[in-house]
């Protein structure tokens, strides 16, 4: 795909998804190196949508700043935005990250979605690929991390207004392994199910792995939808999900799971079950010693994690007539940087296409 603007020169390449492309650009005139999100094919109205999103939300701390944005004379629609230097995925594909970075991430994350869902908009899409940092690492004192703007939540492709027609048809938005329980259901989405989003993305920092996420390939793209939202149903009210962290992070679950549709979450209540987690005023090694993990000790606990593990088996096995091997997490494990949304778009259940196939079409288009 050739691209010409004549305001922009094109570096590199950074990344694709299924109707866009990203690349690292240089502006002629000032000679700051920036990102240029472009469309892949004239006139999808994908770049025209999110360009709206930004402009709603211009001003709040940790959504990038929309520079420009035009089409190009082929009519291909783009965005430019400042060029940051790393997401949550990448990160972690190099090194593990402590549990005071997690849950600093988790607070500066909410303190976003905050201001977000004030303006009514929901960013439906979060996940590690989709959190970009202003840094190449996440090796800083917590404070640094906590600074306003050292996070950044990007690509609202998929953002709704709260309470659209979109999210009350039977579609899943999303993508499969972050997506809420209500997004396989594909009923109406609303605040809470971006907290949800972000509870999974955060036990999947933490432990490198979801228990949904397999080595299987379903045949059927509205069952495997199906099969992962059954797993997500079956083990978010045990102890799997939070048996790693600070025994409060039980309660963000909890919160989470009570909070009612169309209910404003009360993010002061969230923040600061965060910030008590964090203690902010000691990041020593004392922190494990100042709350009481919930690693499992009991026989109970050990009980619930057994049980649930078997619920999740029996789920693998009553679909595995229907599935296929195929390599492990293929669709999430592969290597990118790219600073919005990779392979994910609203789908419609009935006609739906798994991530899988998304990459496989993006890459011979």
């Amino acid at each position: 795909m050739s691209v010409y603007i004549s305001e922009y020169r094109v570096l590199s390449y950074l990344g694709s998804g299924s109707g866009h492309q990203v690349m690292k650009v240089y502006h002629n005139q000032t000679s700051q190196i920036l990102a240029m999100k472009i469309e892949k094919s004239p006139n999808l109205g994908q770049i025209e949508a999110e360009v709206q999103k930004l402009k709603h939300l211009k001003g709040i701390i940790g959504i990038p700043q929309l520079l420009d944005y035009g089409k190009t004379k082929d009519f291909c629609g783009y965005l430019i935005t400042p060029i940051l230097k790393s997401n949550l995925q990448d990160i972690l594909r190099d090194s593990s990250m402590t549990i005071s970075q997690i849950l600093a991430i988790g607070l500066g994350i909410l303190e976003i979605l905050e201001q977000v869902h004030k303006q009514n908009v929901l960013h439906l899409d979060i996940k590690p690929e989709n959190i970009m940092l202003k840094e190449f690492h996440i090796n800083f004192p917590i404070e640094h991390i906590l600074k306003p703007g050292f996070i950044q939540l990007i690509d609202f492709g998929l953002s709704q207004r709260a309470g659209s027609k979109i999210s009350q048809n039977k579609y899943f938005v999303g993508s499969l392994r972050y997506a809420s329980r209500q997004a396989h259901k594909g009923n109406q989405l609303h605040f809470k199910d971006d907290l949800e989003s972000l509870l999974y993305m955060l036990v999947y920092l933490r432990n490198k792995k979801l228990p949904w996420q397999c080595n299987q390939q379903y045949r059927s793209q509205q069952l495997e939808i199906r099969k992962i939202g059954e797993i997500k149903e079956a083990v978010f009210n045990t102890l799997v999900l939070t048996q790693k962290f600070p025994q409060l992070f039980m309660k963000f679950k909890q919160y989470i799971d009570e909070l009612t549709y169309m209910e404003m979450p009360d993010y002061n209540y969230l923040k600061l079950l965060f910030r008590q987690m964090l203690k902010l005023e000691n990041f020593s090694n004392s922190f494990q010693n100042k709350f009481s993990f919930s690693q499992s000790n009991s026989f109970n606990e050990n009980n619930q994690i057994q049980n649930a593990e078997m619920m999740i088996l029996s789920f693998r096995n009553l679909y595995k007539n229907d599935s296929q091997k195929c390599e492990e997490d293929l669709f999430d494990t592969e290597t990118s940087f790219v600073q919005i949304s990779d392979w994910v778009k609203t789908y419609n259940t009935q006609t739906t296409k798994s991530i899988i196939d998304i990459k496989f079409d993006s890459k011979c288009s």
